[in-house]
């Protein structure tokens, strides 16, 4: 946000376009150069595979945690441990139907056995709404959340060592990048 606000801010004809989609829309469209850039999350796999043209920078790097519900009295703990997930279905944002995303938390959470159990929502409102409310449990990215503003719900890292990091990443056609697209990366990764 700070990297394309002092653009435009620097540029003022700039003009962007913003789009949210699921990781194959994305990627594809700039593989296909109907975008310059998308950003996206690798988390339990990478965001793109090996074989693509597509180059990918992380930009920033924090670890996924579990919300739970103010209400139920596991918020209470420093850390969640694997086997108290199996109580409620865990929830993801995705705004589209999206294999990757489910794919990445099933790659990053092997200790759980019923996949079943893990469900997407199509708006983070309703995500949240539903665990504040205690009828799920959710992965959030910390960095991107505000624990400390937050009154329903408490933010816990998975304990027993369970590595729970994640990254977004600028995905871009190295080969099609312009002056402004590699500046625009360039501020992203300083």
């Amino acid at each position: 946000m700070n990297a394309l606000y002092a653009l435009k801010k620097k540029y003022s004809a700039l003009q962007l376009i913003i789009r949210q989609g699921s990781n194959e829309h994305l990627t594809q469209q700039v593989a296909d150069g109907a975008l310059d850039l998308a950003l996206s999350i690798s988390y339990g796999r990478p965001a793109i595979t090996a074989a693509t043209k597509l180059k990918a920078v992380p930009i920033y790097h924090n670890q996924m945690v579990i919300g739970v519900s103010r209400l139920n009295p596991l918020s209470e703990l420093a850390e969640l441990p694997p086997s108290a997930l199996t109580t409620l279905p865990i929830l993801y944002y995705s705004p589209e139907s999206s294999t990757f995303l489910l794919e990445s938390f099933l790659a990053s959470t092997p200790f759980i056995h019923n996949y079943n159990q893990i469900r997407r929502v199509a708006s983070a409102e309703q995500m949240h709404l539903l665990v504040a409310l205690n009828q799920a449990f959710a992965f959030y990215p910390a960095g991107l959340v505000s624990p400390e503003s937050d009154t329903q719900v408490a933010y816990l890292p998975i304990a027993d060592g369970v590595q729970q990091g994640y990254d977004i990443v600028a995905l871009f056609n190295e080969t099609k990048s312009s002056l402004l697209l590699r500046q625009l990366i360039q501020m992203m990764t300083s």
